[in-house]
Order: structure tokens, then C-alpha cells, then sequence
């Protein structure tokens, strides 16, 4: 999950906005109607396929067992399918759930522990195998095998979704048959669950092309070792079978992807793009180059390149569902004063988080808080967890920037350590932005405290490393981010909790923990007021103990060629984007 976070934000933001969250529709009915009423509507002429370009990063798998990175991700929402699917809808201007592989959402039980899916007969791997609920049942038994402990395997029993006894089966101590996943016939896949969850959650967790999707079981096993630990699938265009809206036509490892309709798939009547082509370019400014040369059809802008386009009526702008923060070792064995929330209070309110933000990211906004402005409390209307009354009431003012209290913080912490501090911030080597916020607070930090009392070392290191560090305690101060689900702000809490593998932080509170298993597995599930009063608890739990101290909350600024015509009409949607796929593209010349 880190490692999803880290290239989210730091390394293919544009891969993100423009693939990730891009895609849709425009409505095959539509489409005929406007034909119809006037023939003399001068709407773009088709002359040949639809093509979308776009720069992306580099992939190391597309198993969709072990894929770690956003890239891997957007990658496989193109080529691999799902039970259900998240589109935009023109009607409501707003998300909707359809059936993609179900013929529509699933039914339920009375209690709401078992789910039924209804599969769509006919639907077909790309090389023309039949596709059904056994191949769904197989999936999931493969993704929750013990042998092969795929990283993704805990998303079936330590997430938001529980199914029955896949823990278990993960740990070997049941056998498959006693899992609640099963496929009743070809048609039919019954999903049985620990405890009954909302709707939007059962449905996110069956929804775009993650672990979830189907992997088909002949290349599966093809690609087996002897003592089916691992298996090849999804390393090369042979072993990676589609199953999505779209196939490979080409897959030049690093270098070029090239997609097309996969004519199987049910999505095809939703997407309104043929072909996609993406060139793998990791560097920010040669993406801007190639949109310049008109050689891709969008790009993320963020610092000078902003500045170039700022004015430009053309930029669109998304958020994010993370809020980039600085950790602070709390648990030092080596320097006793990173230990006193007293010190760690100084840190908080002696950061210009509007600096950061505005001066040096250009496109963020200053962030003292946890949970991002993105996440989404009360789905069915649309409504943020930070627009809330119980949210806003917690936030301190003037965005948490208050040199008095900063200082006042500071002396008592100097005071019960006292001699100098020498205070070492790391961050990633190959983000120019996040080295000139380093350095940044680095001056603002030694202003403020007295740099006879205070000494901050600066240290560029891979971000791979800045977050073992982190994980290891070997830190004092660290850049880093967690991203999450925009439909369930409690579900993202989890990586502050004290049993999360990749914890990346030293905070540890059993009343947190506490709250966290009220939002997500126990009481406070269906109560919507009370879970809202716990996410504000757990958010001032954090902000009091000050495990890292938030700065800012990317605001991602995009543009897109004159040939792209949003069907949001640049309008970010939650859950959706700008719907890029389901959007009209003008032919290229």
C-alpha cells in the first residue's frame, strides 16, 4: 500500500488522473439519438478508431495477485474485467454502479452475510474460453492459496469486505470448500461474509480490475512452478489473457503499451475509446514536452510547468485521496526529545503549510489534518467527511500555523532535553519539489527555534528506502502519504492502527484501535452520525499525539488536448474522474 501511495503522488501522478481515474462513457443509446433527432448536427465524424494517448510508468507485474504500484493498477483496469463497475452518469452527473461481468449489482439475504451474483451468459476470455462464476471461484482460490501468500490476499479478509473463513484458508487451517466463495453454477457466484457491511462497500470491493478480477486458470497453471509457490501470470502480453474492455496489441516492456477493444467484453458498449496508446515516461517535464508536441493528449502540471499553463482555460483540476505529512520518529531510542509530544506540537505549528502548498507545489492545499478532503462520509449524497460540521470543528486556525504556540511547545522540550537538537529530514531523492520543502523547513524550522538550539541535517535518499526506513524506525523525520478508498474514510484508518503489517509510524492506541473496529467490522457500521463522531476522534487522537505532522493536500492540475472532450465537461466526479474513456475524442490529423 505504500508503494501505491508513493507512486500516486510522487512519480506518475499524471498516470493516476489521466488513466486510473479516466475512462467512460458515452452511452450507446445516446449516441443513436443524437444521430436521429438532427442530421445536421455538426457532431466530430469518426474517421477510423478513437485513439487516446497517454504516458504512464513503468509495470513489474500484472498478476493481479501481487501488483503493487498505481501503474500496475491503471494497466489492469484496462485489460482486466470485474463483476461490477463504477461509470459516470450523465443523467445524475454523478457515479453509478453497473454490472460488467454481473448482469447488475448482487441481492442479499435478510442479514446481509450473503450476496448472490447474477453473471452474464456468453461473456468470453479474449482467445474465445468461455468466462463464468467458476472462474471467479478459481480466482479467489488462487489469490487466497497458501502456498503462494499473495500480497493482495488479505484484501479478502483484512479489509472492509470479510469473507467466511478466508482467513483461514490463508493460514491452511480449513480447507477451500469451507469458504464463502463458491460458485452455485455457471451463472451464480454466492459470496458469504463474516458481518453485514453497506452496499457501497460489498459493491467497491467486486468493482474495477484489482485482485478481484478473474485470472484465467489454464495460463494460471501453465505458469505454475514445481512446488506452486509463484506463477508467470501476467509477466509477458502471452500470459497476461484479457478479460476487460481491453487486450494488448503490444507490450514493450518500459517502453510502449498499445490497447484494443477486447470484443468480448460488455464494457465495450460503455467506452467510447478503440485503441490506447501509452508510452512509459516517468520524467515530468518530457511529459509536458510530448503534450507540447502533441504526441500524448493530456498531462499532469505541478511547479514551473503550472505556472506556464496557469491561465490556460483548458486546465482541470482532481484531488486526491491523500494528505502528504511529515513522520516524525516518536519511538527514538537514539534522541530522547523526538520522543516528547512537546517537541513534535513545535514541529505542527511552526510549519507555513500554505508556503508549501502554494509557493512550492503550486496546485495543493495547506492540510492540518488526516483525512483528506477528497473521502467521501455519506455516499448517497455526495457529502465529504471534511465538509462536515464534526470535521471542521476540529481544525485548528490559520491552518495550524501559530509561531507562539510553536515556541512555547519548543522550550518545554528543549528545556527537558537540554542541550542542542540535531534533527535529520529525509526525503525522496528524486522529487525536486519535496527537496525544496526540505529545505524549506529547514529554514523556517531554525528561524524559529534559534539555530544554536536546533540543527536540521538534510538527506535525499530512493523513496523505497525512505519508507523502510520508516517501517524500521531507522528515521528521525520523513516524508510520506497514504492514499485509500475515496467511500470509506474509516477503512483508510487502518494503517494507524497497531496490528497494520506496513506500518510506516510509531502510533499506538488501543482506544484507537478500538474505534477503528467499531467503524469498519462492529456496531457503529450502519450508524451514520456516531461513526462520523468516531472518525473525528480517531482524526484528534492523531492530531494530539502528532505521529507525523500533516502539510498539504495535492490538488492535481491536468490538461487535455483541444481533441478531448470531457463528457464532466472537466468536472472532477469522486470515484470517477473525468470519465475519460466515455468521453468523444476528435480524430487525429
Amino acid at each position: 500500500m505504500k508503494r501505491y501511495l508513493s507512486l500516486l503522488l510522487a512519480i506518475i501522478i499524471m498516470a493516476s488522473v489521466l488513466v486510473g481515474c479516466g475512462g467512460k462513457e458515452v452511452a450507446p443509446e445516446a449516441e443513436t439519438e443524437v444521430e436521429e433527432v438532427d442530421e445536421t448536427t455538426e457532431k466530430p465524424v469518426k474517421e477510423g478508431p478513437t485513439i487516446y494517448r497517454v504516458a504512464a510508468s513503468k509495470t513489474a507485474t500484472l498478476n493481479p495477485h501481487i501488483y503493487e504500484t498505481t501503474a500496475e493498477s491503471d494497466t489492469m483496469a484496462f485489460i482486466f474485467g470485474n463483476l461490477l463497475d463504477l461509470i459516470y452518469d450523465e443523467d445524475i452527473d454523478s457515479y453509478k454502479f453497473i454490472g460488467n461481468h454481473a448482469v447488475d449489482v448482487p441481492t442479499k439475504n435478510e442479514d446481509g452475510t450473503i450476496w448472490n451474483f447474477k453473471l452474464k451468459e456468453g461473456l468470453k476470455w479474449e482467445d474465445g474460453d468461455p468466462l463464468n462464476a467458476n472462474d471467479y471461484e478459481y480466482s479467489y482460490k488462487m489469490l487466497l492459496d497458501p502456498k503462494l501468500k499473495n500480497m493482495r490476499g488479505p484484501q479478502v479478509f483484512d479489509a472492509d469486505v470479510v469473507v467466511v473463513n478466508a482467513k483461514k484458508y490463508w493460514d491452511g487451517e480449513c480447507e477451500w470448500e469451507d469458504v464463502g466463495i463458491r460458485a452455485l453454477d455457471d451463472y451464480t457466484l454466492e459470496v458469504t461474509i463474516d458481518f453485514p457491511v453497506p452496499e457501497m462497500d460489498l459493491y467497491l470491493a467486486f468493482t474495477g480490475g484489482g485482485a478481484s478480477s478473474p485470472v484465467q486458470e489454464k495460463i494460471y497453471e501453465a505458469g505454475m512452478n514445481e512446488d506452486r509457490t509463484e506463477t508467470n501470470y501476467g509477466t509477458s502480453m502471452e500470459t497476461t489473457p484479457s478479460s476487460g474492455p481491453y487486450k494488448f496489441e503490444e507490450w514493450i516492456r518500459d517502453q510502449n503499451n498499445i490497447y484494443v477493444r477486447n470484443e468480448y467484453s460488455p464494457m465495450t458498449e460503455i467506452y467510447n475509446v478503440d485503441r490506447i496508446e501509452s508510452r512509459v515516461v516517468e520524467d515530468a517535464n518530457t511529459r509536458v514536452q510530448l503534450f507540447e508536441n502533441n504526441d500524448i493528449d493530456g498531462v499532469a502540471l505541478s511547479g514551473a510547468n503550472y505556472d506556464k499553463y496557469a491561465e490556460d482555460p483548458r486546465l482541470v483540476f482532481s484531488k486526491t485521496t491523500s494528505v502528504w505529512s511529515m513522520f516524525v520518529n516518536m519511538t527514538s531510542e537514539t534522541k530522547s526529545f523526538l520522543r516528547d509530544v512537546n517537541f513534535r506540537k513545535a514541529l505542527f505549528y511552526a510549519m507555513d503549510r500554505k508556503a508549501i502548498a502554494e509557493d512550492i507545489y503550486k496546485t495543493a492545499a495547506p492540510a492540518p489534518y488526516v483525512v483528506s478532503s477528497a473521502k467521501i462520509a455519506v455516499p448517497s449524497k455526495g457529502l465529504a467527511y471534511r465538509d462536515t460540521d464534526i470535521a471542521k470543528n476540529i481544525l485548528p486556525q490559520n491552518d495550524g500555523y501559530d509561531l507562539e504556540v510553536a515556541k512555547e511547545y519548543f522550550d518545554k522540550a528543549y528545556e527537558a532535553y537540554g542541550k542542542k537538537m540535531e534533527l535529520e529530514i529525509q526525503y525522496f531523492d528524486n522529487s525536486e519539489n519535496m527537496k525544496r520543502t526540505a529545505e524549506f523547513l529547514e529554514q523556517e524550522y531554525e528561524n524559529a527555534f534559534g539555530a544554536e538550539r536546533l540543527d536540521i541535517v538534510l538527506r535525499g535518499v530512493p523513496w523505497q528506502n525512505a519508507y523502510d526506513n520508516m517501517e524500521n524506525g531507522n528515521y528521525d523525520c520523513g516524508f510520506g502519504a497514504w492514499s485509500g478508498g475515496v467511500f470509506n474514510p474509516w477503512s483508510s484508518m487502518e494503517v494507524y492502527t497497531q496490528g497494520f503489517t506496513s506500518k510506516i509510524d510509531q502510533f499506538k492506541n488501543d482506544e484507537f484501535d478500538k474505534l477503528f473496529e467499531r467503524t469498519v467490522r462492529g456496531d457503529l457500521i450502519f450508524k451514520e452520525e456516531e461513526r462520523l463522531q468516531a472518525l473525528a476522534e480517531m482524526e484528534e487522537m492523531l492530531l494530539d499525539a502528532v505521529p507525523f505532522v500533516p502539510m498539504y493536500e495535492p490538488l492535481t492540475t491536468s490538461i487535455f488536448a483541444d481533441r478531448v472532450h470531457l463528457i464532466t465537461e472537466g468536472k472532477y466526479v469522486p470515484g470517477i474522474g473525468f470519465a475519460t474513456l466515455q468521453s468523444e475524442f476528435d480524430p487525429l490529423d
